[in-house]
C-alpha cells in the first residue's frame, strides 16, 4: 500500500502532504498510486500520523490538516483505526523520535520493512530488498522445503521483516521492536435449526461487501475460473456493479471441457466481456538460471505466466480492479468431529507429500523442519490461506496498476458462514443454493468436477527434467547445507517417471527457492 524511507532524525522536522506523498526532511512516505487508495496526514502539537487506506464509499477524505487540538486528533485517529476496509498507518512522537507502524486486519498488500542504522526502508515489493546481499534463515527455509504452510512476520531474508495483517512495528533510535495482535477466537458451529435458510443473509453479506468500495463498472474485472467461488462473485458482482469484463485461464487434460461449459454458460447469463488465454501458451519458468525471471519472493505465483497474460489484458482495456474468488475454500470449513470422505483424502495426500519433501533434506534441515514454530502469527478474523494468498499474488498486481478485492474473504462474510449449521456448509449448500437462484441451477451440481492447476506442474518438470537435471549439477540448497543433492534428483527422476503429484509438490517448491537463493547470493 505504501513505501517509505524514514530517517528517525527527520521525525522532529516540519511535516507535509503533496500528490500522495508525506515528506519531512530528507524522509518520505509515498502511497501506491491507485484511485482504490487514499492518503491522509493529521497533525497535532508534538505528533502526527499519516495512513493509507483504501477507499470506502460514502466516507469523505479530509484534507490534510495540521494543528488539530488533541480531541479532534484522537477522533480521527480512532476513526482510522477502525476503518472497515484495509490500511497501513505511521504515527510518529516527533520529540521522543519513535514512530509504530501497523497493519489493517484484511491484509491486502502486506508491506516489508527492514531497520538498520535508524533508518527505516518499507515497501509492498519484497523485490525492493533484494539488491543488497543477506543472510538466508535457514530454518525458515526448511519448513518452505517441506511446504510447511504458515503466515508469519518473519521471512526467508534475515533483517526483513513482513507487516502481518493488524501487526505492529515500533521505533526508536537504536530500538526496533515487532509486535503481534491478539489471536481472534475462532468462531465455530452452531446447532441446527429447523426451517432455517442462511442463503438469504449470504446473499445481502456478500452484496454489502461488494458496495463498500467506491468502483465504476469500467474499472473492474473479474478473474473467473468457472468453480463456484468466482462464479459467486460473478453473480454478485452483476447484480451490484453492473455488466462486467472476466478474464481466465483454460487448462489441458480431461477437464478442459467441463471447464469450458461452465465458464460460456456463465459468462452468457451474466453477460459477461469475456476473453481467455490457453495454460499451454503461458506455461511455468522452470529455468534455474538468475535471469531467467526477476528477483522474487520464492512463495510468489507458481502459475505467473499465465495470470500475468490475463492481468496484461484487464491493464490494456481500463482495468483497475481484479475482483477474485479467493477466500471461497475457506467459507465452508469442516471442523472437529465433521469429517468427509474427501477431507480424509486430502489429509492422506498431505502426509504422501511431506514424506517426499522430507526425503530431499539434510538431517539438519529435517531437524529444522520437524521443530515446532515459534514465529507464526496469531490466528486472524482472515483465513491464513487467504492471507498466504495476497503475499504471493499483490505485488505482481500492482505492479500490473490492478488492485485486488477478495469478497469471499471478507471477515463479516467468513464469521457467518462458519457458525452455519453443518449442513448449510457441507458441499457449500449455501454457496450452491445462491448460484442456483442467480445462474442456470444445472451448472454445479454436486458432483462436478473442479477445475485445478494439479496436473500442469508435473508434465513440464517431466518434459524438462533433462535440462533441469543438468542445471542441478550446481546446487545452492546443497551447499547451504539444506538437501542432498543425490536425493533432489532422484525425486526428479521419479516425478519425470510417474508424472505423479505428491512427488511434484515439494519438487516445485525446491525448484523456486533454489532459484530464488542462485539469485540473491
Amino acid at each position: 500500500m505504501l513505501k517509505a524511507e524514514i530517517r528517525l532524525q527527520d521525525l522532529r522536522g516540519r511535516v507535509w502532504q503533496r500528490a500522495g506523498r508525506v515528506e519531512f526532511g530528507r524522509s518520505w512516505i509515498q502511497a501506491f498510486d491507485h484511485p482504490a487508495l487514499e492518503m491522509v496526514l493529521v497533525r497535532t502539537d508534538g505528533q502526527w500520523f499519516a495512513v493509507v487506506r483504501e477507499r470506502a464509499a460514502g466516507m469523505v477524505t479530509p484534507a490534510a490538516v495540521e494543528a488539530f487540538d488533541l480531541d479532534a486528533y484522537v477522533e480521527l485517529y480512532q476513526e482510522c483505526v477502525a476503518w472497515p476496509l484495509d490500511y497501513v498507518m505511521i504515527e510518529v512522537m516527533e520529540g521522543e523520535r519513535r514512530m509504530r507502524i501497523r497493519a489493517g486486519v484484511l491484509g491486502s498488500a502486506p508491506i516489508y520493512c527492514r531497520a538498520q542504522h535508524d533508518v527505516i526502508l518499507l515497501s509492498w515489493d519484497f523485490a525492493d530488498f533484494l539488491g543488497v546481499p543477506f543472510a538466508l534463515d535457514a530454518e525458515i527455509a526448511a519448513h518452505y522445503l517441506t511446504l510447511g504452510t504458515f503466515y508469519s512476520a518473519r521471512q526467508i531474508c534475515a533483517g526483513v521483516t513482513m507487516l502481518t495483517e493488524r501487526g505492529s512495528i515500533y521505533v526508536a533510535p537504536g530500538v526496533a521492536n515487532y509486535c503481534y495482535p491478539e489471536a481472534v477466537e475462532v468462531v465455530g458451529p452452531t446447532d441446527e435449526q429447523g426451517g432455517f435458510d442462511p442463503a438469504p443473509r449470504f446473499r445481502q453479506l456478500l452484496h454489502e461487501v461488494l458496495t463498500m468500495r467506491p468502483i465504476k463498472e469500467s474499472g473492474a474485472t473479474i478473474e473467473l475460473s468457472g468453480g463456484m467461488d468466482s462464479a459467486t462473485v460473478a453473480v454478485a458482482a452483476r447484480h451490484t456493479m453492473g455488466r462486467l469484463s472476466s478474464k481466465g485461464i483454460l487448462l489441458d487434460g480431461k477437464h478442459r471441457y467441463a471447464q469450458m461449459e461452465r465458464r460460456n454458460a456463465i459468462v452468457a447469463q451474466l453477460e459477461l466481456r469475456d476473453s481467455t488465454v490457453n495454460m499451454a501458451d503461458f506455461l511455468p519458468c522452470l529455468d534455474l538460471r538468475t535471469d531467467a525471471r526477476r528477483k522474487e519472493h520464492p512463495l510468489g505465483e507458481f502459475y505467473l505466466e499465465a495470470f500475468e497474460a490475463i492481468w496484461a489484458d484487464a491493464r490494456s482495456e481500463g482495468a483497475q480492479y481484479l475482483l477474485t474468488g479467493i477466500g471461497g475454500d475457506e467459507l465452508f470449513q469442516l471442523f472437529a468431529g465433521e469429517m468427509a470422505p474427501e477431507r480424509l483424502s486430502s489429509e492422506t495426500m498431505i502426509a504422501e507429500v511431506g514424506s517426499y519433501a522430507e526425503s530431499i533434506l539434510t538431517q539438519r534441515a529435517l531437524t529444522a523442519a520437524r521443530s515446532m514454530r515459534l514465529f507464526d502469527a496469531p490466528t486472524s478474523v482472515v483465513s491464513m490461506p487467504t492471507l498466504l494468498a495476497h503475499v504471493c499474488r499483490a505485488p505482481y498486481l500492482l505492479r500490473r496498476g490492478l488492485w485486488p478485492i477478495n469478497p469471499l474473504s471478507d471477515p463479516r462474510l467468513m464469521e457467518y458462514c462458519h457458525a452455519l449449521p453443518l449442513s448449510a456448509r457441507f458441499q457449500r449448500t449455501t454457496m450452491r443454493k445462491y448460484l442456483n437462484l442467480g445462474l442456470n441451477a444445472g451448472i454445479f451440481p454436486c458432483t462436478y468436477a473442479k477445475e485445478t492447476f494439479a496436473r500442469v506442474l508435473p508434465e513440464l518438470i517431466a518434459q524438462e527434467a533433462d535440462r533441469i537435471a543438468s542445471q542441478l549439477k550446481d546446487c545452492a540448497l546443497a551447499d547451504f547445507g539444506l538437501v542432498d543433492q543425490r536425493a533432489v534428483l532422484n525425486l526428479l527422476e521419479e516425478v519425470a517417471a510417474t508424472r505423479a503429484e505428491a512427488p511434484c509438490a515439494p519438487l516445485a517448491f525446491f525448484l523456486w527457492l533454489e532459484r530464488f537463493v542462485r539469485q540473491v547470493t
